[in-house]
């Protein structure tokens, strides 16, 4: 709750690079928490999920996440910035059209990572899309054969970018005995 209340998080941004050309063309949002906190993004989410606060863990993120962007876009290139969401958890229509609001002219920059491990709604599907409306913003499937991954979910979500479970591409190269992780 305090992590929430005091707004502790920090995020990284991990570069996402292009294999062919080896350019920096994306930047992937990583949650963390102060050191003196002393806690993961799983043990965050573990807890919040635990106490009943991952909306605002996810709410937290997004503005944050947009915030930061907002005010060091031109450190970041216009290059896009993925962010993941947490299924079951996304902005209600309020928060929604508060995130529009503040942020639209970044909305086009922003790839919403949709996790394997639950399935997203129709109704979240929605309010994702409508953050960059008929914009490039766009979607992205993270770690995909890791947990629900499916044809149906694939269409339904018509994502722009699917990102692989590293043991999916670790097994196509010959190592079944790599955990994934």
């Amino acid at each position: 709750k305090l992590l929430i209340q005091k707004n502790l998080f920090h995020y990284h941004f991990q570069p996402i690079v292009d294999a062919k050309s080896g350019e920096i063309c994306a930047y992937e949002a990583l949650m963390r928490t102060d050191v003196s906190i002393g806690m993961s993004p799983l043990e965050v989410l573990d807890a919040a999920k635990e106490y009943n606060y991952l909306y605002e863990i996810e709410k937290a993120t997004m503005f944050n996440v947009l915030e930061r962007y907002s005010k060091e876009c031109d450190k970041f290139g216009q290059r896009k910035v993925f962010i993941n969401t947490i299924p079951g958890h996304f902005l209600n229509d309020e928060d929604t059209t508060m995130l529009i609001k503040k942020y639209s002219e970044f909305m086009g920059n922003v790839v919403f990572e949709l996790t394997e491990q639950n399935t997203v709604s129709d109704e979240e599907l929605n309010h994702i899309k409508k953050l960059f409306g008929n914009e490039k913003g766009q979607i992205a499937i993270d770690d995909y054969g890791a947990g629900h991954s499916n044809i149906v979910n694939l269409m339904r979500y018509s994502p722009q970018v699917i990102k692989l479970d590293r043991f999916l591409i670790k097994t196509s190269m010959g190592y079944p005995d790599i955990k994934s992780q």
